[in-house]
């Protein structure tokens, strides 16, 4: 039903609005909310949307290739997945908006942060049937997948910012994982019938379009007719081309680099690698879960290990309004407000803190006044003694058994709490907080 602040419960829509938009003939046939839960953090809702697309006809040429009828048959829908923020997903109250704003092929409506994904099962029989199968060829040519086949294939497009979007493509589980690691779109059901699997890994590949510049445009109209993802052409608006390496639950030290969790146990995980096509460094993302919590390591892989381009940070949702207050309290230059809180440290930041828990420590065993005779606890006893900073960080931002995110957002106010009675500063590393 419709309220006055947008989409209440869910709601099935019928638009039938028709759009000549770009390179497509689009008909919205309807959208259904399915709510924020997919989403770990809470921050972000996810909407299903039905739609009729055909490639117009001047553009077919472009894919001579595939043998397909790329004007698609009369009346066959399509669904896809738009994931984005909640207070964006709060201004669609209509049709009309969902049609205008929830469009793949109008990138420059999409609100930034949100990804629009699709997959080639759901489009057999229409325009973009040409550019699945296309996609299937990328990564036919390694895994010898028929490039025949538009099934199992899916692309994404991340608004990333007032200019830019970033096109993912590639099978369909590599893509579901490369938005979880990357950009923290969790829970992403999509069906796929079939998954390939390149030299035991998954693995994906990107670009980015500069859709504020008529050539930038020019070159996403034509991925979306052909499926040929381009290269790196500053004169065509497109870079940051790159292969993605994909890798979850079992992570051994070849696939995740210089990462050592140590006693840190977390309950999920994918590590997601980078290697742009115009060189540097690899980047890399891990994301672990713990109940409630996302943990994240990112940085720069360079050989030999060079650690100070890493950041931790984790996600804690739905904390007590107590607690979140608690935090802010820590950190004056907060951004945000709501229950759910983002909390960042550089290399740097998570070594100080380290060293806090190993000074509590010290404390102890020397007797000082206020802390003799007490016990340490577990949780600072295991932060101190771990062999690294991803670890001690692991240990500190995820809960125990218990799975309550109030607990790791206490511990940051106990330490920063022992830094000021022990004549320190302000607590290291950065908060964020959102609704949800």
């Amino acid at each position: 039903m419709l309220t006055s602040s947008g989409i209440s419960g869910t709601a099935n829509l019928e638009a039938e609005l028709k759009l000549e938009t770009g390179i497509f003939s689009m008909k919205v046939a309807g959208y259904t909310e399915l709510g924020a839960s997919l989403s770990r953090d809470a921050t972000m809702t996810t909407f299903s949307v039905e739609a009729e697309v055909g490639v117009k006809g001047e553009l077919q040429a472009d894919a001579k290739q595939v043998t397909v009828t790329a004007s698609a048959e009369a009346g066959v829908r399509g669904s896809y997945q738009v994931t984005l923020p909640n207070a964006a997903a709060a201004g669609i109250t209509s049709p009309e908006q969902a049609a205008a704003q929830l469009n793949p092929s109008l990138p420059q409506n999409l609100p930034v942060g949100a990804t629009v994904t699709l997959t080639g099962e759901a489009f057999m029989g229409t325009g973009m049937e040409v550019a699945f199968k296309n996609i299937s060829g990328i990564f036919g040519a390694i895994g010898g997948m028929s490039t025949e086949r538009a099934s199992g294939m899916a692309l994404a497009v991340t608004r990333l910012d007032d200019k830019t979007v970033r096109v993912t493509v590639g099978p369909t589980e590599a893509v579901s994982r490369t938005l979880e690691g990357k950009l923290g779109v969790f829970g992403i059901a999509f069906g796929a019938s079939d998954t390939l699997r390149v030299e035991g890994q998954l693995s994906s590949r990107q670009v980015d379009f500069d859709i504020s510049t008529p050539a930038g445009q020019a070159a996403y109209n034509r991925f979306l007719a052909t499926g040929e993802l381009p290269k790196n052409d500053p004169a065509s608006g497109t870079s940051n081309a790159a292969s993605v390496q994909i890798a979850s639950e079992t992570l051994t030290r070849e696939v995740t680099f210089g990462i050592n969790l140590g006693e840190a146990v977390l309950d999920s995980n994918v590590y997601v690698a980078t290697t742009y096509d115009a060189g540097g460094p690899t980047e890399f993302q891990y994301t672990g879960t713990k109940g409630p919590v996302t943990f994240s390591v990112s940085g720069e892989w360079k050989d030999p290990e060079d650690p100070s381009t890493y950041t931790y940070s984790a996600t804690l949702p739905r904390l007590a309004s107590g607690t979140a207050d608690g935090l802010r309290d820590l950190y004056p230059n907060t951004t945000g407000s709501g229950t759910t809180a983002s909390v960042s440290f550089t290399y740097e930041e998570a070594q100080q803190v380290q060293q806090l828990a190993r000074d509590w420590l010290s404390a102890i065993d020397q007797g000082l006044p206020g802390y003799q005779g007490n016990t340490p606890e577990p949780w600072v006893m295991d932060v101190a003694n771990a062999a690294t900073p991803e670890e001690a960080m692991a240990l500190l931002l995820t809960p125990e058994t218990n799975n309550v995110a109030d607990v790791v957002a206490n511990r940051m106010v106990r330490l920063s709490a022992f830094q000021f009675n022990n004549g320190g500063g302000q607590m290291p590393g950065s908060l964020t907080l959102a609704e949800g």
